[in-house]
Order: C-alpha cells, then sequence, then structure tokens
C-alpha cells in the first residue's frame, strides 16, 4: 500500500490536469450550443385588424430618401405604411411629410393624408387634404398630387387654392418642374388662374 501522503500527492497532480481541461470543455460547450439570434430584417412590423379579411402587415414610421442626378434630395416619412398586394415595393402610406431639397437651397414641402408609394415606378400619388409649402413663400391646398422620387417633377390631379407672394390665388392645375439646364425649379399654375392681388406695404 502506498503511504498516505504520496496518494494525497498524486491525486492533487491529476486534479491539476483536470481541472483545466473540464473548464476548457466548459467553454468549448457553450461556443458549439446553437444560440437564437434576431433577423436580419429590422423593419418594425406590426399586425392589425384588416376590416375582417384578417391580419396585415404596417409598417411603423417608414422612411425614404433619393437623390436625383442634379443632386436635389426628396425624403418620404409617414406614421404607418401598408403594403399593397403583400409587395414592399408597392404600399400605402399614411400621415405623409415629403420634402424637396434643391441644390440652390429652397425647399418644397408636402404633406397628405394618403399616399400611395410606388417604388418599381418611382413615384408617389399623394391623396387627401395636400398641403404643399415652399420657402419662396407659397401655400398651396389641393385633393391630389403626383410625385416623381427620382428627378424634380409633380403635378396636381386636382385643382389648387393657396397664398403667394402676390396674393391669394386658385388655379385648376399645379405642375412642379425643373428648366433645361436642371439649375432651377418652376411652379408652373394653369387652367384657369385667379389671383387676388395682394400689394405689401413698402
Amino acid at each position: 500500500m502506498a503511504p498516505r501522503g504520496d496518494t494525497y500527492s498524486h491525486v492533487i497532480g491529476w486534479l491539476k490536469i483536470l481541472l483545466p481541461l473540464a473548464a476548457l470543455i466548459m467553454l468549448s460547450t457553450l461556443f458549439l450550443l446553437p444560440r437564437t439570434s434576431e433577423p436580419v430584417n429590422r423593419l418594425p412590423y406590426i399586425e392589425g385588424e384588416s376590416g375582417g379579411d384578417g391580419a396585415r402587415e404596417q409598417i411603423v414610421a417608414p422612411y425614404f430618401a433619393g437623390t436625383t442626378a442634379d443632386g436635389d434630395r426628396l425624403t418620404l416619412t409617414a406614421e404607418s405604411a401598408e403594403p399593397i398586394e403583400g409587395a414592399l415595393s408597392r404600399v400605402r402610406a399614411l400621415s405623409l411629410d415629403a420634402s424637396m431639397d434643391l441644390t440652390d437651397g429652397s425647399r418644397i414641402g408636402l404633406r397628405s393624408d394618403t399616399a400611395v408609394v410606388d417604388d418599381d415606378d418611382k413615384s408617389a400619388d399623394l391623396q387627401g387634404r395636400v398641403h404643399i409649402t415652399s420657402s419662396t413663400g407659397y401655400e398651396i391646398d389641393t385633393e391630389r398630387l403626383l410625385t416623381a422620387l427620382d428627378r424634380i417633377e409633380a403635378e396636381t390631379l386636382a385643382p389648387v387654392s393657396g397664398t403667394g407672394p402676390a396674393g391669394r390665388f386658385t388655379a385648376g392645375k399645379l405642375t412642379i418642374t425643373a428648366n433645361d439646364a436642371g439649375d432651377d425649379v418652376q411652379l408652373l399654375f394653369t387652367d384657369g388662374v385667379k389671383l387676388v392681388y395682394d400689394p405689401k406695404d413698402p
């Protein structure tokens, strides 16, 4: 029989080898075990009722930004949006806000109750209490406006009314477009323009 002191020394020696090995095995197991991960697509979807047709998907606070070939920047935000026929390339947005930041430093703002944004056609169809503002002093209201998403080009599909530097006006149509040189954006009122001139005090 081996002396008790030798047995104790052997046990301690083996423990010094086995314990680090056991720790390594446990650590490697932590890395090898499958772990749950969040999906790559983090679009903030929520589900709600869709008039008895079942659940629908909504995108919360969607954001779109693009730059034209001339350097003008277009941004769109909304309270929420939902895919039309399940396609994210075509969505219906609620409480849409849009802005056109032009290279000359001016800005045109757009706001509407709803809008259909079509990424394939690069267009947005704004509907219901459409409000247009311009840094040059225009405040314009209409019921429908169609605007491009890849260039400065928009037109109303309903009569317009509002105020501008010269006074109050109404018109059958408003077209927002850049000139041929691409360095100037114009607000063009047509189809029966009526202006009530309001002279400003000098």
